[in-house]
């Protein structure tokens, strides 16, 4: 029986957005609409970080300086993660004018309470927080798992809780692979002066087959051994007769107590590989000079937090769309105000 062919109204600009899907796309892990997606892109890396600078400098609210190459720097990384949040968080389907409402709503909201004198505080600093500061954290937190208890809910009303739970224990792994990077940095730092040693010891196997071949090279061909022996890779320029004394002319192959006497001892080449291993070729590092080796300690920026949140407001609801604005507005406020710092800092 011939099978037939369904034809399907997809324009060339529709990418993966599903028409007519009861889920709305919530049960499908990516999805994409090409003119949602700039006007998406446009609220997050250009629209909303320029309207948070305006409102911050008349205010004089707390930020950083940035000069046109920093704001550039915070444009390109925000066109990378904006482009993995809509992707993935399915806002090809659920981006509209409420969550676009409640982005500035984040935006202004969040500003405002960490313009209060006992909000300045970092989450590294917690140990120094005042009870007030405690107190309104807490209940940020509180707030964060009645909206998780919400989606989790819609989750299971959409047939997806036995992807959703997981793929969010999968997101939050940046936060535990960064802890456990850390102290293998911090471990390196104080006890490998030379760093992993990988990139180290692939030079050293490159210089061991290279002496190992010029050995096998004056094995097999006795005159050609006696033309460049294995001694000329340490003493270059050096000739060959002079380091053996041997005054056999030179289309006469060599004795064979004459090859081992023109041959590198065992320490011989293990000085010379060591003397290669030295200067190995890092453009940052001058010859002779220590490894840029370094501390680094684990600062958990807010940006970082609202930004996995965001990946899973991925329901048609008001209240899901409502929660996506205010966590992509969150992540603006600490993109505009400070720029997309990194999870791991050198300490000083």
């Amino acid at each position: 029986m011939a099978s037939e062919a369904v034809s399907v109204d997809v324009g060339f600009l529709d990418g993966c957005f599903l028409h007519g899907d009861p889920d709305h796309g919530a049960s499908t892990l990516v999805s994409f609409h090409f003119v949602r997606f700039i006007l998406f892109t446009l609220m997050l890396t250009v629209v909303g970080p320029f309207v948070y600078r305006l409102v911050a400098a008349f205010f004089d609210l707390e930020r950083d300086f940035k000069t046109v190459a920093d704001h550039f720097d915070d444009v390109t990384s925000g066109l990378i993660y904006s482009y993995i949040v809509f992707t993935l968080g399915n806002y090809s389907h659920t981006f509209g004018w409420v969550t676009l409402v409640f982005y500035f709503v984040g935006i202004f909201g969040y500003c405002a309470l960490v313009e209060l004198p006992f909000m300045r505080v970092s989450i590294p600093g917690w140990r120094t927080w005042s009870a007030a500061a405690w107190a309104v954290n807490l209940g940020g937190v509180a707030l964060v798992l009645l909206a998780a208890g919400f989606h989790i809910r819609w989750a299971y009303a959409a047939g997806i809780l036995q992807w959703y739970l997981p793929l969010f224990v999968l997101a939050t792994a940046s936060l535990w692979l960064t802890i456990c990077v850390k102290w293998l940095n911090n471990y390196c730092s104080d006890h490998c002066p030379q760093g992993l040693g990988i990139e180290r010891r692939m030079r050293k196997l490159a210089l061991v087959l290279s002496i190992w071949r010029s050995a096998r090279k004056q094995d097999d061909d006795p005159v050609s051994g006696h033309d460049v022996p294995l001694q000329a890779v340490a003493s270059a320029g050096e000739s060959p007769m002079a380091s053996t004394g041997s005054q056999s002319p030179p289309d006469q192959p060599l004795t064979r107590q004459q090859q081992q006497r023109t041959a590198l001892s065992r320490e011989e080449k293990r000085a010379l590989i060591d003397e290669k291993l030295q200067n190995l070729h890092y453009l940052n590092v001058r010859p002779g000079r220590p490894l840029p080796l370094c501390q680094c300690q684990l600062h958990l920026h807010h940006w970082q937090i609202f930004y996995i949140l965001a990946f899973f407001t991925r329901f048609d609801r008001f209240a899901s769309s409502a929660c996506a604005g205010v966590v992509l507005g969150i992540v603006t406020q600490g993109s505009a105000a400070y720029g997309y710092d990194a999870m791991l800092e050198r300490k000083h």
